[in-house]
């Protein structure tokens, strides 16, 4: 009897061990790692289609686990893995500053949250449109306190205040 029910019990073991393995595979042909897809950032701030081109350059992006280097105005990131899903691309952008100096840098974040599929290769536009930061013109809404401290954990380094005087950073006071 006890010999029976070990046979039994690996026997479950190993259907175990084969669904999970075949399972893993599943959707992992395109050569990314499962749940992985690729984006680029594409840094649409000169846009002429649209009222304004605000020159900010995004000196660090962020998104879906990944962490994306300096786009330059018009310009756009290479492309890399991230985790695909939902979520919104966290940014420090420098104010009229192609160098990134943190004189010039504040926190901003996508309007929206962003969408990946498994295996997807896409760019993320950030722009005017699509937007918010902690000082913006009068009546544009805010950043939301959630993204902004976001913000602020992702690159602690920089000494952004806290939500509740984020205009009261240098870099909102600038003319």
């Amino acid at each position: 009897m006890l010999r029976r029910w070990g046979w039994r019990q690996g026997g479950v073991v190993l259907l175990a061990l084969v669904l999970v393995g075949g399972l893993a595979a599943c959707g992992d042909d395109d050569g990314k790692g499962p749940g992985m897809a690729t984006v680029r950032i594409h840094n649409d701030f000169d846009n002429p289609d649209l009222p304004r081109q605000p020159p900010w350059t995004i000196c660090h992006a962020w998104y879906n686990g990944t962490y994306f280097d300096k786009v330059g105005w018009g310009e756009t990131s290479e492309a890399l893995e991230v985790r695909a899903g939902l979520g919104l691309v966290y940014m420090i952008a420098a104010w009229d500053d192609p160098t990134c100096s943190e004189a010039k840098m504040l926190p901003i974040a996508s309007k929206i949250e962003e969408e990946t599929l498994v295996g997807q290769e896409r760019t993320i536009t950030i722009g005017l449109t699509n937007h918010q930061g902690p000082c913006p013109p009068e009546g544009v809404q805010p950043i939301p306190e959630e993204a902004y401290e976001q913000v602020r954990s992702l690159w602690a380094q920089y000494t952004f205040k806290p939500y509740a005087e984020r205009t009261e950073n240098p870099q909102c006071l600038a003319d």
